[in-house]
């Protein structure tokens, strides 16, 4: 797997002409390559992009810029008066105390509901045997999805509050359960091999109707204020979203998004992504090592996939003069997580980047193509509004 084109993942069409070619605008017709590998409890994404803004021509733009923001945000809060600044934070106390009571009984819900991996499960008895049959490698791919103006319309055209995140984890679902579906075939089929019978898929493992996925979330709002070093600030959230191939075929992608939505709004508000962190700071400075990784396994209610996104300049930069055409991130996949997908948006342009167990996804390409697949199809609802 590589860095593929739309073409490259079959019959998809191109939606709204993003560039893939990667070709250098500089007419030299000469390209590098920069690698940046971290682990990742030195480094999270944004601190990592943070990183590479230091290297391009355009860094100290980039840090004005962080401290216009940084002050903007400042002053509304000093705009307020004395008492709903009391008031606000007597709010957010409430809103910590009951919704940390809400988010520890939902993520203790969806471990009790969700025994098993999903990608475990679809294979089942042939598991071992696809472990043995990938081996310990990881499936790899990325590609330039779309134009970041066209997801936003797209995104507003099917609900307000509608985000480009929530259309991607949308798409990204419905990959997932292709894949899981393309697994309860094949574990149909060794397992006839096997035993010289028929065997009835919905017999051998009944598809769910859901899936868990993470999101991760940064607690600095997505920048490095000045004076903080880069690091690891980053908690998630666990919500459970629809599996869309247990949805009548006939209703319509929009609708499936809207689903999406409404079950990531429900989660992202809480203070769940605050306590992950907390708790996964405690359970790595003061818990033993084996305790650890078992309770880090745990944490993510066996889900499918974990769907990061990262924001990148809104124009291309440069490297000692030198055009940077695209960037993208990958996610490091935490314990008991056997995919992980990266959403990055870079000069106008969304991005997204797969990294999974082979196991679990061999086709890196291919589930890309699932992914824009499901994209194509919202573009064809909504586009034209």
């Amino acid at each position: 797997s590589g860095a593929i084109s739309r073409l490259k993942v079959g019959s998809t069409a191109a939606p709204g002409g993003a560039d893939t070619s990667g070709t250098d605008s500089g007419g030299a017709g000469q390209e590098s390559l920069l690698l940046f590998r971290s682990h990742h409890t030195l480094a999270d994404g944004v601190s990592l992009i943070s990183a590479l803004g230091d290297l391009v021509d355009e860094a100290e733009e980039i840090r004005d810029m962080i401290k216009t923001e940084i002050k903007r945000r400042k002053a509304k809060v000093k705009e307020l008066s004395f008492l709903r600044r009391l008031l606000r934070s007597l709010q957010k106390l409430i809103w910590f105390l009951l919704g940390s009571i809400q988010s520890m009984v939902h993520q203790t819900y969806l471990l009790w509901t969700t025994p098993r991996n999903p990608f475990e499960e679809a294979l089942g008895d042939a598991l071992k045997e696809m472990q043995a049959i990938a081996g310990s490698g990881r499936s790899i791919s990325w590609c330039d999805a779309a134009p970041l103006g066209e997801a936003k319309a797209v995104a507003r055209s099917v609900g307000a509050r509608v985000t480009v995140n929530d259309v991607f984890v949308s798409c990204v679902s419905a990959a997932v359960t292709r894949q899981l579906e393309e697994h309860r075939e094949r574990a149909a089929v060794m397992k006839e091999a096997a035993t010289g019978q028929s065997q009835e898929m919905e017999v051998v493992h009944p598809a769910k109707s859901t899936i868990n996925v993470v999101v991760p979330v940064h607690l600095m709002g997505g920048i490095i204020p000045e004076g903080h070093s880069v690091g690891n600030k980053i908690g998630a959230f666990v919500a459970r979203v629809p599996a869309h191939m247990e949805v009548d075929s006939t209703t319509p992608a929009s609708d499936r998004l809207l689903s999406v939505h409404s079950s990531l709004a429900s989660v992202k508000r809480s203070p769940a992504p605050i306590l992950s962190y907390l708790a996964a700071r405690f359970a790595a400075d003061y818990l033993p090592e084996g305790l650890a990784k078992r309770l880090f396994r745990g944490a993510n209610a066996n889900a499918a996939v974990a769907i990061s996104n990262a924001r990148g300049s809104d124009r291309k930069v440069h490297i000692g003069g030198r055009p940077l055409e695209s960037a993208h991130g990958f996610l490091p996949l935490p314990p008991g997580l056997p995919c992980g997908v990266v959403v990055q948006s870079y000069a106008g342009v969304a991005s997204i980047s797969v990294t999974a167990e082979k196991w679990a996804v061999p086709d890196a390409d291919r589930f890309v193509g699932w992914i824009l697949d499901e994209y194509v199809a919202l573009c064809e609802e909504n586009c034209h509004r």
